[in-house]
């Protein structure tokens, strides 16, 4: 059902770069705070945020005075971290995931006038796939360190394609500077196999400096 939603929305993001009147190209680089909130018969559990980088490139395909579609393409860190002392130990573990993740945004844009920039807002769904990962654990004296293994099986860690819902909001500098900041809330289940009532879903806030180019004067 999900993947048909997804084929769905590639097709009518094809309808609009197909009808749009310009395209601009830019890249992004930024942080990332992640994190995964765990349910378990009704409870909801999230550990400590980890942070991580991201960077990527767009396409700002305009399609009217007030509106634009800007997929990216990112590769975006992911991941939880959490800390648990007892009496003199303290035990630390961590999951880092890097994912190359497509976000598909649409915005609405707000010309601030001749002298100013652009203000956007904007929502879009989003597909990521994850290219590695792995688990840290130490206990403040031996550190192991495992890969994750990808996979729809019991054998395997966590799921390799991970569905979400992207929000965004941002300005754009009229030299073609821009900032934004959003948020990624993962809709997929990632917890391989049988999951037994249980689920992992990845969330993120993201902070980036961009640049649009041929963006000068074009907002």
């Amino acid at each position: 059902m999900k993947k048909a939603l997804f084929i769905s929305l590639a097709c009518v993001a094809a309808h609009f770069i197909g009808n749009a009147q310009s395209v601009r190209f830019g890249f992004t680089a930024g942080a990332t705070l992640a994190n995964y909130k765990i349910k378990s018969e009704g409870a909801s559990v999230s550990e400590k945020s980890k942070t991580g980088i991201t960077t990527g490139i767009l396409a700002d395909i305009l399609i009217s005075n007030q509106f634009s579609f800007q997929p990216a393409i990112n590769f975006v860190q992911k991941g939880t971290k959490s800390e648990n002392t007892n009496g003199p130990v303290t035990e630390k573990s961590s999951t880092s995931v890097n994912y190359i993740e497509m976000p598909l945004n649409f915005l609405f844009n707000v010309n601030q006038g001749k002298s100013g920039g652009t203000f956007f807002i904007g929502a879009g769904p989003s597909i990521a796939f994850a290219v590695s990962g792995k688990t840290k654990f130490d206990d403040g004296t031996n550190s192991v360190s495992e890969k994750l293994k990808f996979g729809n099986g019991t054998d395997d860690d966590m799921k390799r394609m991970d569905l979400g819902a992207n929000f965004i909001t941002g300005y754009r500098f009229k030299n073609g500077l821009l900032i934004s900041v959003n948020y990624n809330a993962g809709l997929s289940n990632l917890i391989p196999g049988e999951s037994g009532g249980y689920s992992a879903k990845s969330n993120y806030f993201g902070i980036k400096l961009g640049y649009l180019l041929n963006g000068a004067g074009k907002n």
